[in-house]
């Protein structure tokens, strides 16, 4: 696939929303994540990921300098229970490097700080305690993360597509994105349609014009 297939590819899913994908199918999903800030359109963006095997997170500073403009960093920090790798100067940086928004499997923190900036910050929940410089061992930039949720395991790999909204996340490989994207689409489309006739008429207080005319079609 070009590059230009890519783009194209996630321009079209920021037509779609998370709970249309998620009619449709499961796979990609990230359970228990969610905006730190109220996510009004969908986000999408290519992933690059950052594993982390310690408490040392020195690596989430290079994966910034490396990422592209409108990547999405996905960061797996899982290792650290209850200690936030991310916050508000981190969510600076990722401003500054020009990043679609972050990703972190564990905790976030500096939550107010993250929400005046309004970059766009998924997490699995909040934590006051927070990482410190470290000298054991770095963790890895562009590897596989096996998100384990319940039963379930997700694994994301760099250069998937990431979609995000209020309702939630998936990250779904290019190929398998590029295949299910025609479903996603018409499923959006018949939605809107619906979604739009009601709203007109709950607007106009025609709703049971509306239902009426729809009994009896």
């Amino acid at each position: 696939m070009t590059e230009i297939d890519i783009h194209d590819l996630i321009d079209s899913y920021k037509e779609i929303g998370t709970s249309t994908i998620g009619h449709l199918t499961e796979e990609g999903y990230l359970p228990d994540i969610k905006a730190l800030n109220p996510c009004t359109a969908t986000i999408v963006g290519r992933v690059l990921t950052v594993q982390l095997t310690s408490d040392n997170t020195d690596v989430i500073n290079q994966a910034l300098i490396q990422a592209a403009p409108n990547d999405v960093l996905c960061i797996d920090a899982q290792i650290l229970g209850i200690k936030a790798c991310w916050g508000a100067l981190r969510t600076c940086a990722a401003i500054y490097e020009k990043l679609s928004a972050v990703i972190v499997i564990g905790q976030a923190t500096d939550s107010v700080q993250i929400q005046q900036l309004g970059f766009p910050v998924f997490a699995q929940g909040i934590s006051a305690v927070t990482t410190f410089k470290s000298d054991h061992i770095q963790g890895t930039l562009a590897s596989d993360i096996a998100y384990h949720f319940g039963e379930q395991t997700t694994t994301i790999h760099s250069g998937d597509i990431a979609i995000m909204d209020n309702d939630g996340i998936f990250v779904l490989p290019i190929n398998v994105a590029q295949q299910l994207l025609p479903d996603f689409q018409k499923k959006h489309r018949e939605d809107e349609v619906k979604f739009q006739l009601f709203f007109e008429a709950y607007s106009n207080d025609e709703l049971d014009k509306l239902f009426n005319s729809s009994s009896n079609s």
